[in-house]
């Protein structure tokens, strides 16, 4: 049976290999892209980030398991969404992450360096160009997809947070679910295993822990 019930999920994101989200802008002369740090110029991951890639996994997982009616929630001339009345009526990626007729029920905060660590690092790193602890400058090439050979003049380079980093995340808010939709939120949080961008290069491998918090 779906009920309303407020959810309040912390998360603890182990990195295990470099992650980027790149920022649009990059450092002239020095890199072509950086990863996003906050106003005190530390690495975090975005809570949109977390959001788009647990919809991603969680809509796969609730396909497969066929527990109902999934809609496409994409903007298409060919495609289905839920158009109901009310969002407890809505399928469950429209109640949990929002569509184009409803706003998401769930918060997803950023993910970001505990207070310690931050202090400590703000202090060994103030008014350094680049970070040097908490990320690095990594190189890459474009390859001709068709090709398959490296693009003349295509090196690029850019910044990505370093591994075994930890980052710590909240989802909370009220949503609709049943027992059972909320049994499988919690586990496909706990089976994200990489997270941000070039996933294909083998960057943002994690591990998340997900636990039940008080308010």
């Amino acid at each position: 049976m779906i009920k309303e019930r407020d959810i309040n999920l912390e998360l603890k994101i182990t990195l295990h290999s470099p992650f980027m989200v790149g920022s649009g802008f990059g450092l002239a002369g020095l890199i072509d892209s950086s990863t996003v740090k906050d106003g005190d110029g530390i690495v975090y991951l975005p809570g949109s980030s977390i959001k788009g890639r647990l919809r991603s996994e969680f809509k796969k997982n609730m396909e497969a398991l066929g527990d109902g009616p999934i809609c496409n929630s994409l903007i298409s001339s060919k495609t289905e969404i839920c158009k109901m009345d009310k969002i407890e009526d809505a399928c469950v990626i429209c109640r949990i992450f929002g569509s184009e007729l409803f706003e998401g029920s769930l918060i997803f905060e950023d993910a970001v360096i505990d207070a310690k660590t931050r202090n400590i690092l703000s202090k060994i790193e103030k008014d350094k160009a680049l970070p040097v602890f908490q990320s690095s400058i990594r190189t890459g090439i474009r390859i001709n997809r068709y090709l398959k050979t490296a693009d003349e003049g295509a090196l690029f380079i850019f910044e990505a947070a370093n591994p075994a980093i930890v980052l710590t995340s909240r989802i909370h808010g009220s949503c609709y679910l049943s027992d059972n939709e909320y049994s499988y939120l919690k586990g496909t949080i706990g089976t994200i295993t990489h997270l941000g961008g070039n996933k294909a290069r083998g960057m943002g491998k994690c591990s998340v822990a997900v636990r039940e918090i008080s308010p």
